[in-house]
């Protein structure tokens, strides 16, 4: 009977272990801690575009746990945002993401258990037309649908974000993406996208090779799909990017004498401060056409952003 057990518990083993990194803390993992002293910048602005909680049911609605602005600046500071089944996220950067040496950034996802991950595709572009997708390779068997609760394991998966729990990131190397066409050695936006885990073949994600990606499906929660944290740059071009679309019209502009934002127009809605590593350092609801900053805000670089985009601001 023992001898029994042992074989069952070896065979249940290896069917759950794949060839690739394993989880956080393992010996071979990949995992970047989210405090940890490579991450030299933050995502500076977000944009997201909802699945549904489940993509074969119309009337389950969207995704709707938290805002875009979630995933802006640090991990574990803003909270995270939930994608949808097949919903995306483009993440912008400034200064660009650049390739060097070994990895060069690393997405954060909010998962609590090494063996209970949900994932997403990679991609990268200058232009937001034209995207490269890191390749992907799941080896998690498909012969049963992982159920909402179900297990998966790093082990099996490679080049997909979600692959560690929180507070470890999944990094990714740019020189991978060496052989497209439209490979630079920076990039300014990070596209991510929720992998539908259905085994159905009609409605389910691939992954490179053309195997179905099998996570936990159907979520039909508020938190549907995967839950962006953020995304930490770990090498980034010395240089800012004169030409991001985002900068080119300032929609306000700081008197330093009143300590005030003066917007060109009137507005109604949310403003945020992010410095220049990215974390959130003023926030408030404004009506009208200027806004006082808190005098004890340090004199520096910083962006600020409304629904008209984002601008930097120089504090002095």
């Amino acid at each position: 009977m023992k001898k029994l057990l042992l074989i069952l518990t070896l065979f249940a083993t290896s069917t759950s272990e794949g060839q690739f990194a394993p989880a956080a803390g393992k010996a071979g993992s990949t995992a970047v801690k989210a405090d940890s002293a490579c991450f030299v910048n933050w995502a500076i602005d977000c944009t997201v575009k909802r699945g549904m909680a489940q993509i074969n049911l119309q009337d389950s609605g969207y995704a709707s746990v938290g805002t875009a602005n979630a995933a802006i600046g640090q991990a574990m500071k803003n909270g995270v945002v939930s994608l949808g089944d097949g919903g995306s996220a483009v993440l912008t950067f400034d200064p660009p993401i650049e390739d060097q040496e070994g990895f060069d950034f690393a997405i954060f996802e909010n998962a609590f258990l090494d063996t209970f991950l949900e994932f997403a595709h990679v991609e990268v572009s200058n232009d937001k037309i034209h995207w490269i997708k890191f390749p992907s390779v799941s080896l998690t068997p498909t012969s049963k649908q992982v159920d909402p609760f179900g297990y998966t394991h790093p082990e099996n998966i490679s080049n997909l974000a979600g692959k560690y729990k929180m507070p470890y990131g999944v990094p990714f190397d740019l020189s991978e993406l060496k052989d497209s066409q439209y490979y630079q050695t920076t990039f300014q936006y990070v596209r991510i996208t929720d992998v539908v885990g259905s085994i159905n073949p009609s409605l389910g994600s691939k992954d490179s090779k053309g195997n179905m990606i099998n996570d936990p499906w159907p979520t039909p929660f508020a938190s549907s799909g995967f839950d962006l944290d953020a995304v930490g740059v770990i090498h980034q071009s010395a240089t800012t990017n004169n030409v991001n679309s985002l900068f080119k019209n300032q929609f306000c502009f700081y008197n330093s004498q009143t300590h005030q934002l003066e917007f060109n127009h009137s507005i109604n809605e949310t403003v945020s401060l992010f410095n220049a590593n990215a974390s959130l350092v003023f926030q408030k609801n404004v009506a009208g056409k200027t806004i006082l900053i808190p005098k004890n805000i340090a004199s520096g670089l910083y962006f600020i952003r409304c629904s008209f985009g984002t601008v930097k601001l120089i504090i002095d």
